[in-house]
């Protein structure tokens, strides 16, 4: 499948994570992201001429999350220091594509080991951009509860 192609009818999902699955995640998603009428404009104001080395810092950034690759360089809080004009809005329809891309793409078990992550690092962002008494927006509380309420059980549990 063409990364930058949203899949018009059912395909097969990914059941095994590997690096032409992260690829193809991050890809497909930041296609996404540019088409999207809230977050678009954000990305291609910070990222204007450098969406390609953008596209491969995420990839190296979860495949060090999910595959353990340690080969991401870089500091997740300071690089949206700059951002702090957002709100929790802008955060919630990135989590949103972001849970809705995994679920398209990925089987249950592995759309988990983006969407755990995903989840942590969004509140933590939006925690150090917008103060600690900051409180997420309903919408976004309700997506992050159904998603932690998905959480596959393990086989040791």
């Amino acid at each position: 499948m063409d990364p930058l192609e949203w899949p018009t009818a059912p395909v097969a999902r990914i059941a095994e994570i590997d690096e032409d699955a992260v690829r193809l995640l991050v890809h497909t998603f930041y296609g996404r992201i540019r088409d999207d009428d809230m977050l678009g404009p954000v990305f291609r104001q910070a990222l204007e001429g450098r969406w390609d080395m953008h596209l491969e810092k995420m990839v190296a950034f979860w495949s060090s999350i999910v595959l353990g690759a340690k080969r991401y360089r870089g500091n997740v809080t300071q690089a949206h220091q700059p951002f702090g004009h957002l709100s929790g809005e802008h955060f919630s329809r990135w989590l949103s594509l972001f849970f809705d891309t995994l679920d398209k793409l990925f089987e249950p078990q592995a759309a988990f080991a983006f969407a755990e992550p995903a989840i942590r690092i969004a509140e933590s962002l939006q925690l150090n951009l917008f103060g600690w008494e900051y409180t997420l927006p309903p919408a976004q509380r309700t997506l992050l509860d159904s998603i932690k309420q998905r959480r596959p059980t393990r086989q040791h549990e």
